[in-house]
């Protein structure tokens, strides 16, 4: 009669609500116009579950400052970052393996809800490429080593901290120009191929996770443009729109929390939406 599913009803499911409960929620929805997805739908408290400890790795960036700002309104947020604040629960690196291992060996929490933010666009010199002429090893070993070495060493130091029974979130920050199947522009060599390639390890990453973590939902999400330093030199000159970096939080936030196990592994956008590979 309704259709699938939407992620919120999965969410409304996961609190133990029953069928009926269920049914009644979409009945509701349909009938005041709201499609159950992210922000329309009727609001519901988020189960118990996924109001445990976050982490947040990057968290002195952009969207990583807006992700923790937000999460610890209502939670205790463990964070991660190049520049900390004087905080036990504010721990500092270099993201080489062995400060992560470091980190994380000091960790006494596990986390349902992680928040791997980040990424390198431009600075020292290099601008994404416009021209295959233009490509440089330099470029595109910066672009390769934080858009995709850095992210991966995250994951496999940190994932012993996901909440391993009880439902769980991973979100790793991505771009939908990433994409291969979307890419119809060219350019931007060494970010396209970086992202592309953290797209993979997310997905790697997910099936074999589901083997020990089979109610962890890890995906692979493109938080829209953003206004931020890795955007500030495209966004001056008007072709792009864009949100604050708050905006960008609470929706990445409200997306994620109506994921289930059974999205691990996907793409998404701001949305909720299918982002192609």
């Amino acid at each position: 009669m309704f259709g699938p599913q939407t992620p919120m009803e999965r969410v409304w499911r996961g609190c133990g609500r029953g069928r009926l409960e269920v049914v009644c929620l979409r009945f509701f929805n349909v009938l005041l116009g709201f499609d159950g997805h992210v922000h329309g739908a009727l609001p519901l408290s988020r189960p118990r579950n996924l109001m445990g400890p976050a982490l947040v790795v990057g968290a002195s960036g952009g969207v990583g400052g807006a992700l923790h700002s937000l999460l610890s309104k209502e939670r205790r947020v463990v964070a991660v970052s190049s520049q900390a604040r004087k905080s036990r629960d504010w721990f500092e690196t270099d993201y080489s393996e062995d400060s992560l291992k470091q980190i994380a060996d000091n960790m006494d929490s596990r986390f349902s809800l992680v928040f791997i933010c980040g990424g390198f666009l431009h600075g020292e010199g290099i601008m994404p490429e416009k021209r295959l002429n233009d490509l440089s090893p330099r470029a595109m070993e910066m672009a390769f080593r934080k858009n995709a070495i850095m992210p991966s060493m995250i994951l496999k130091n940190f994932r012993s901290h996901f909440e391993q029974i009880q439902p769980a979130h991973c979100a790793v920050l991505s771009a939908r120009i990433g994409s291969i199947g979307d890419n119809r522009s060219g350019g931007w060599y060494s970010y396209r191929s970086s992202k592309a390639a953290l797209n993979m390890i997310v997905k790697s990453t997910a099936i074999e996770l589901k083997r020990t973590h089979k109610e962890l939902c890890l995906v692979a999400m493109h938080p829209g443009t953003t206004e931020s330093k890795l955007s500030d030199p495209f966004l001056k000159r008007g072709t792009h729109p864009s949100v604050k970096a708050e905006v960008t939080a609470r929706r990445l936030v409200d997306v994620v929390s109506g994921l289930g196990p059974e999205d691990s592994g996907g793409f998404f956008d701001w949305q909720g939406q299918n982002v192609e590979w």
